[in-house]
C-alpha cells in the first residue's frame, strides 16, 4: 500500500511540476521594467495584438464567459481550422460599461494574416506601446484577491503620482489546474 501511495505522489509532482514549467514557457507581450519595488512594477509595453470578446460584467466570473469563444478561435475554431499555441496572459479588462476578455496574440502575428474567427463574437485589438502599473500575487484568482489586489495597486500609484489613464486589467498566467499560480492586477498610466 505504501509504494502504491508513494507513486501517486510521485506522479502527480511530476504533473504539477509539468504544468507549472509549461506555463512559464508561453510567449508572453514583450515589456521592460521602469521600476520595481517587491511584488510592484511600472513597465513599458511594446504594441501588441490580441483576441478579445466582450463579456456581460466587470468581475471574475465573466473570465468563464471570455474564456471559451477565445479557446475555440485559438484551437482552430476559425476559417482556416488553424490551431495556435496557447499564450499568457488571459487578461479580463474590468471596465464598467464595456467589460472584456482577452488572449495575447503571438507577436510574430499580424492581423491581416490572422485566419478570421468563426465566432463574430472574436474581434482583434491592437494596443500601441504603453505604460503599466502592475501589482502580482499568487494563489487561486478570486474576486475578492482581485479587488484586494486592485486596491493594493492603487494606493501605490496614488502614493508616487502615476496618473491612472483606464480600468483595472486582471491577468492570469495558468492553467487552472496547476498549483502554484501567478496573477497580476495593472492599470494603464498616463505618459508624463
Amino acid at each position: 500500500m505504501q509504494w502504491v501511495l508513494i507513486t501517486i505522489g510521485v506522479l502527480a509532482m511530476g504533473f504539477f511540476g509539468y504544468t507549472y514549467q509549461s506555463s512559464k514557457n508561453l510567449e508572453q507581450p514583450d515589456y521592460r521594467v521602469l521600476e520595481k519595488e517587491g511584488a510592484f512594477e511600472l513597465r513599458e509595453y511594446v504594441p501588441s495584438l490580441w483576441a478579445e470578446v466582450n463579456v456581460s460584467s466587470a468581475n471574475y466570473d465573466a473570465m468563464r464567459q471570455g474564456f471559451r469563444p477565445l479557446a475555440r478561435y485559438i484551437f482552430g475554431g476559425n476559417q482556416s481550422g488553424t490551431s495556435m499555441e496557447m499564450t499568457a496572459p488571459v487578461s479580463l479588462i474590468m471596465e464598467d460599461s464595456a467589460p472584456t476578455m482577452r488572449f495575447f496574440m503571438s507577436a510574430e502575428s499580424r492581423r491581416e494574416d490572422l485566419p478570421a474567427p468563426n465566432d463574430p463574437s472574436v474581434h482583434f485589438v491592437e494596443e500601441p506601446s504603453r505604460i503599466l502599473a502592475v501589482y502580482r500575487f499568487g494563489g487561486i484568482l478570486s474576486e475578492e484577491k482581485r479587488l484586494e489586489a486592485g486596491q493594493k495597486l492603487k494606493t501605490w500609484c496614488d502614493q508616487r503620482g502615476y496618473p491612472l489613464a483606464g480600468p483595472v486589467e486582471v491577468y492570469g498566467y495558468n492553467s487552472p489546474w496547476e498549483v502554484i499560480r501567478r496573477n497580476e492586477v495593472a492599470y494603464p498610466i498616463e505618459r508624463p
